[in-house]
């Protein structure tokens, strides 16, 4: 399985967006390779958008479902993850990120799911089990 992030959705979806080509090849690549998924992090910024119903359209006709099991272990780690990360960035020079972010990487390392996102960061910092799928 292979677990998508907000970004590389918004990107696909977006006809303005200047990562719009890329997403849409690394989403058909990994439409090829393997099922495709979400975490209920990403299901819930998806679900803020105010273009909700074009986007639940476009996943219903994907075939990518949410994968909603998120027992008390992925909490722990994202949390444990999300402090560690905190404390990389007093001493580098890493971008700010969200709890959403620490949720749905310790959600893909706890399902053993690979990562097709345009955060870097998180992954390699915090995350580096987690197999992330570069984009073209």
């Amino acid at each position: 399985m292979i677990s998508l992030d907000t970004n590389v959705i918004f990107s696909a979806l977006n006809t303005e967006d200047g990562n719009r080509r890329a997403a849409r090849a690394a989403l058909g690549a990994a439409a090829a390779a393997d099922v495709l998924v979400i975490s209920p992090p990403v299901y819930t910024e998806l679900r803020a958008s105010s273009s909700w119903q074009f986007i639940e359209s476009w996943l219903t006709a994907s075939q990518i479902s949410t994968l909603w099991e998120m027992p008390p272990p992925v909490w722990t780690r994202a949390g444990q993850a999300f402090r560690a990360y905190a404390d990389l960035r007093r001493d580098r020079t890493l971008p700010r990120r969200i709890a959403a972010d620490f949720l749905i990487a310790a959600h893909a390392e706890h399902h053993g799911v690979s990562v097709l996102t345009f955060d870097e960061t998180v992954y390699e910092a915090v995350f580096p089990l987690v197999r992330r799928i570069p984009l073209p």
